[in-house]
Formats: C-alpha cells, sequence, structure tokens
C-alpha cells in the first residue's frame, strides 16, 4: 500500500480503478456471450473497449461525482475536517456504493443478455410489471452462480485496488493554493467532459456519432455499451424522416387493408364467415424449438412433437417471423397489425416523448370481431392488468377476461401449479381455459398468450426428468408448454364448437439460442405462424414468401369476410400479387426481411443490404444478394414505410381517419 498526500495522484487512481472494473465487466460480457459475437475478432474487440472507454466515463462521472466534490472541496477545509472519520466513511461510500452497483448491474446483465439479445434498458420496468424484481434477482444469483462469482473476484480487484494508493492528508504539509486551485479546475473540466461522452461543444451530449467509428455492426453496441449507460439512457428520440415527399409516400405504400375477393371466383374470400376464432400467442416459442419446421436442416432436434404433428394439418408459413423481441411489441403487431418499431404501449413516460400518437390505433382484430358481433374473452395466467395487455385489448373493444384471479376462485392453488408468487403453468390453466371456453357465446374471439416458457424456465413439481435435457433452460419448458397444448387440444377436440374454430398459432417472440442457423438477424426475430382449421379447409405451406405478426389480422377479415377497413402494416397471405415483407426492429435499427434480402437502417437513415439467410428466408440455393434493381426497390419500400409509421407517430395518427385517403373533391 502506497500512502500519499497528494489528493489529486489518489482521484486519478481511483478513477483508473473503477475503469479497470467497468473494463473487466466488458470482457466477461463479451466472452460468457461469445457465440452471438461471432465476428469480434480481437481488433475489433480492443476497438469495442476503446469506445467502451469514453461511455464508462460518462457513466464514471455522473455515478461518483459526490465522491470526486467531496475530495476537491477537501481541498480547501481544514484538514481535521477532512480527516474526520465521518467525512471520510461518506467519501468511501461514495466511491463504493455506485462501483458495486455499476460491477452488480453489468454482471447481471452479462446473464440477461442471451434472453433479450441487448442491454437492460429503461423498458425493463415495464417488462416486468407486476413482478418481484428482488424475486427475479434471487433466480439469478443461484441459477447463474459462475457470474456471482465473478462478481465477488471484480468487487475483490477493485477493493485491492483501491486500496494500493490511499490518501491520508498531513497537515504539516500544505499544498499551495494555486496549485490546489488550477487542479481543481483541471479536475471539473476533465469530469464535465466526460460526462458529456465528447471534448466539443458541437454535438449533443453522448452522442452516438462518436462512438459509432468503434464498432463495425450494430449488433456490437451491447459489448461497446456499459449497463448502467443502457439503463439509465433514454430511449433514442425518433426522427421524422423526409425521403420522400408526402404524396411521394402514399404512392409507395399506405398502412391500408380493406377484405375484397382476390378474383371474381375466389371461394376462399368469406369462406369462414361467422367461425369462432382462437389467436393462440405461445411465450418464447420460437422457430429453432420446432423439429417439423426445422427439418431441412440436417440433424435438426425438436422440442415440440406435439406441434410438430399438427403443423402439417395447417396453413403454415416455412419463413415466418415476429416484429420485435418482447412480448408488449407483439400484442401491437398481432392484434393490430401494427409494428411497434421499439415503441411499447404500456410505457407512458416512452410514448409521451418518442412515440406521441402511438396508442391512436382504433381498429384492430378485437374491435372487428366485436363490431361483427363476437363475444370476446383474453386468457392470460397471469395477474390482473399485468403489463397493460388488458387495457391494450380493452382500448379495442374486449371486455372479459379469465387470469389468476378467476383460477383462484374454482381451483386449488398451489405450489404444483404456480409459478414464483405470480402466475400459474400452463397445464392447469389451460385446462381451466378449456372448461371455461364452454360458457363463450359463438361465435366467439378467444385470445390466449401462454406463460410457462418464460425465466427463470421452472418446470412444475413432478414434470422433472420427464423431458429431455436440450442444452438449453428454455429447451424443457418448450417441451412442456408443448405437452400443455396438446393436452388442452385433447380435451377441446370433442367440444361442439372446436370443429367450428380457426385457431392461428404464434409466438410473441424468440428467446434463447443455441443453433449456429439462427444466429442472425433472421434467426433473432423466426417465428411459427400458422392458421388451424379442424374442417381441414387449411393446409399446405408458404413458402413463396416470408410472412409476419402484422399479417394475422388482414389474413383473418380476408377469411372471415369482415370488409370494414383497418390500419395494416401487413398483408393477406392469399394475396400473391401484394408485396410480402416482415418488419422488425433490434438494437435500435429498423430491419426489413423480404424472401430476397435483408435490410437494415440506422436512426440516421443509413440502409444496409445483405443476403436473404438461408433456411430461415429462403432455399439455401437461393441465398445470394439479389440485383441492383431489386436492392433498389425494396429499399425505397423500407424507407416509405419507416418514413410513413414515424410520420404518423409525430404528425397524424395511426386512427382509420387518417389512413384513409381523403374524399374526392367534387367538381
Amino acid at each position: 500500500m502506497i500512502t500519499t498526500n497528494n489528493r489529486w495522484v489518489a482521484m486519478i487512481w481511483h478513477t483508473f480503478v473503477a475503469l479497470l472494473m467497468m473494463q473487466l465487466c466488458r470482457l466477461l460480457y463479451f466472452y460468457y456471450n461469445q457465440s452471438h459475437f461471432p465476428d469480434v475478432d480481437f481488433q475489433q474487440l480492443i476497438s469495442l473497449m476503446r469506445g467502451g472507454y469514453i461511455i464508462d466515463m460518462v457513466v464514471i462521472g455522473f455515478g461518483f461525482i459526490l465522491y470526486y466534490l467531496m475530495m476537491i472541496v477537501g481541498a480547501y477545509l481544514p484538514a481535521k475536517i477532512e480527516m474526520n472519520k465521518w467525512y471520510r466513511r461518506i467519501c468511501y461510500a461514495a466511491y463504493f456504493i455506485p462501483f458495486t452497483l455499476f460491477a452488480f448491474l453489468n454482471v447481471s446483465d452479462t446473464g440477461y443478455y442471451p434472453f433479450v439479445l441487448r442491454r437492460v434498458n429503461s423498458t425493463v420496468f415495464s417488462e416486468f410489471e407486476g413482478k418481484s424484481m428482488f424475486g427475479f434477482y434471487k433466480d439469478f444469483i443461484w441459477e447463474f452462480w459462475p457470474l456471482t462469482l465473478a462478481f465477488f473476484v471484480i468487487m475483490i480487484i477493485g477493493i485491492v485496488c483501491f486500496r494500493l494508493i490511499k490518501y491520508e492528508r498531513d497537515p504539516n504539509h500544505k499544498q499551495p493554493l494555486l496549485l490546489n486551485i488550477v487542479a481543481s479546475l483541471l479536475a471539473i473540466v476533465f469530469l464535465f467532459f466526460s460526462m458529456r461522452g465528447r471534448w466539443d461543444f458541437v454535438g449533443k451530449p453522448q452522442c452516438m456519432t462518436v462512438i459509432l467509428p468503434y464498432i463495425s455492426d450494430y449488433d456490437q453496441l451491447p459489448i461497446l455499451y456499459n449497463s448502467p449507460f443502457s439503463l439509465a439512457k433514454r430511449p433514442s428520440g425518433r426522427i421524422e424522416y423526409r425521403f420522400f415527399s408526402d404524396e411521394e409516400v402514399s404512392n409507395i405504400y399506405t398502412p391500408l387493408y380493406k377484405a375484397a375477393p382476390l378474383s371474381e371466383n375466389d371461394s376462399l374470400y368469406s369462406s369462414m364467415k361467422g367461425r369462432n376464432v382462437m389467436v393462440i400467442l405461445l411465450e418464447s416459442m420460437g422457430k429453432e424449438y420446432f423439429g417439423y419446421l426445422n427439418r431441412d436442416i440436417e440433424g435438426f432436434p425438436s422440442y415440440t412433437p406435439f406441434l410438430d404433428s399438427l403443423l402439417p394439418n395447417t396453413l403454415y408459413a416455412k419463413y415466418g417471423f415476429a416484429s420485435g423481441k418482447r412480448s408488449v411489441e407483439s400484442f401491437p403487431s398481432v392484434f393490430v397489425s401494427l409494428p411497434s418499431f421499439g415503441g411499447t404501449f404500456n410505457d407512458s413516460e416512452v410514448v409521451i416523448e418518442n412515440y406521441q400518437h402511438f396508442s391512436t390505433f382504433d381498429t384492430g382484430l378485437p374491435r372487428s370481431l366485436k363490431d361483427a358481433g363476437y363475444h370476446l374473452k383474453f386468457y392470460h395466467g397471469d395477474v390482473d392488468g399485468v403489463m397493460g395487455f388488458y387495457s391494450f385489448l380493452n382500448k379495442l373493444g374486449l371486455e372479459d377476461q379469465y387470469t389468476i384471479t378467476n383460477y383462484k376462485e374454482h381451483y386449488h392453488y398451489n405450489d404444483s401449479v404456480k409459478i414464483s408468487t405470480w402466475g400459474i403453468h400452463d397445464l392447469p390453466f389451460e385446462q381451466a381455459m378449456a372448461e371455461d371456453m364452454d360458457n363463450l357465446k359463438e361465435p366467439f374471439g378467444a385470445l390466449f398468450f401462454s406463460l410457462s416458457n418464460h425465466h427463470p424456465f421452472k418446470l412444475p413439481p413432478g414434470f422433472k426428468g420427464k423431458f429431455k435435457e436440450g442444452t438449453l433452460p428454455i429447451h424443457q419448458t418448450a417441451q412442456y408448454a408443448d405437452l400443455a397444448l396438446k393436452e388442452f387440444f385433447d380435451i377441446i377436440k370433442d367440444k361442439p364448437w372446436f370443429e367450428n374454430t380457426l385457431f392461428i398459432i404464434t409466438a410473441d417472440h424468440t428467446n434463447q439460442s443455441d443453433h449456429p442457423a439462427y444466429n442472425n438477424l433472421a434467426g433473432h426475430a423466426a417465428a411459427p405462424i400458422a392458421f388451424y382449421d379442424p374442417q381441414g379447409k387449411l393446409k399446405g405451406e408458404i413458402k413463396d414468401y416470408v410472412v409476419q405478426h402484422t399479417d394475422i389480422l388482414p389474413t383473418l377479415l380476408y377469411l372471415l369476410g369482415i370488409e370494414e377497413p383497418v390500419l395494416s402494416y401487413g398483408s393477406n397471405i392469399f394475396d400473391t400479387k401484394a408485396e410480402h415483407i416482415a418488419l422488425n426492429y433490434f438494437q435500435g435499427q429498423y430491419i426489413f426481411f423480404t424472401k430476397e434480402i435483408t435490410l437494415t437502417m440506422t436512426p440516421t437513415g443509413d440502409i444496409k443490404a445483405s443476403a436473404p439467410v438461408p433456411y430461415l428466408q429462403t432455399e439455401p440455393d437461393k441465398a445470394v444478394m439479389p440485383s441492383s434493381e431489386v436492392q433498389e426497390h425494396y429499399t425505397r419500400l423500407f424507407k416509405a414505410i419507416v418514413q410513413d409509421y414515424n410520420h404518423r407517430v409525430f404528425k397524424t395518427s395511426f386512427s382509420i381517419k387518417d389512413v384513409l385517403p381523403p374524399p374526392a373533391k367534387e367538381e
């Protein structure tokens, strides 16, 4: 240990120790999740660490501000005050409280990345609304014990390094006042610009343009960031792009759908008029867990035996895509045909600032079904109102739900059925749902969102050892969710309403992944989308184009013959002349998939094109870059969609009155 009378030396050293902690956490983050960053070599990692220094100093400047102020102010206080034990204790606490908190956030976020493929951010509070964060972290400590151990190792390194240089003020050795003034000013200037994240007054503080030179791809942002910065960082302000004039945009793309026959002899149109509709939204059941949907990939394992047996009897998408990475992003896309592009309908702060008109939609599946005389009900084995799901659907006319509250009124609630303290496992809940659906007046619209296939991926008592282990924690709960669905269909197949019901089966988003074929943007969004008609009128594989969540609403309206126009950023899957695309939003990028190409657009409007991913977007022999004409066509369409979307966020709305073309003027 070195004892010094020079506070400025001690401050510099303690800043270095904090930076060391942040960089160790960054290295841990990278190496723990290295399989998700195959393109990051040693040279690129060094570049990311250099860029990470900028972000780290922003966090250290803000987080350790009390420590720095006490050290600077101490230069002008009498020695007996500065060296008072309470002053020193507060100063140490001002250092080690943020030090410990930042290390904890970084290390815990390391284990969170495989689930969401991003750093934790402010939306975590809406994602876990109604859940115990204490319970979440308690499970994390035991489940990810290597990371818990790493946290303590980093803390020990930090404490040891901090103590290597100890500041002790010598009352008999006063530093010159001028030296203290100059050093104080230099420290304040350094902290000021460190907190700005840039050494000029030209741009905005903590501007993305400062760190972009350090990354070669947006997928690397989680490495460059640190978790305290990501958590505190407000969502990027939306930009109203002006790629085209308003007239040009409306000529290229308008998010409007009105069901109509596709030809004079279209027998499929309105062929299911009056049929019951049930949407089955499976928690985290990405395409990667299906054997049948991956049968073209040799040796691909399956964790969905029931769904694999059901899919051949459905009309399913070979190249299906979810519209986001969170449940709150799937509800707008599935039920309103509205991609969220990062928006969350249940986060009022985000909506107010960057999605002013995001919640102005007034059409959607519940509204269309209700107007057609359907009895609607939402089923979810969680607490009432969790994450705003019911209020979202209620806005569109749904007025009835079945949750854990209703379950407890009729069934015994104990450890064998509950998930932690907040939900019911799929098997008992779906059996209760099957019984409750007998009370629905036909035609009905049942909207079900499952629950068990969710972190912490715990099976109910009695199911341990009943499923193959797999390579990821989610593989066993995926099998359990599949079994629960099988039992549900076994119960309802003899119900009088079963044959008259059209089922739509999809996943809200993807989750844990370890197969190389899915380690890409398409893999992060690949989801099952299937239409199951027990009467056998809908069968086959949609393989000529991609299908997305937002296609579900227009397709259903076409089959049901409901002709009221609706807002829709999707297409009727039976319309071969429509533009069939898939939209997504990931790591701050707008993403556009077709069978021919993948396009990504940064917040600044820069577009990058890449070849489609084999097996997930197209056949292996067609996974090549398309012609420049095709690239130009889809780039133009992509820009128009993003411009239209953001213009509605800022200036008009997603209400059908602002989507319909204005009436023609009378001459």
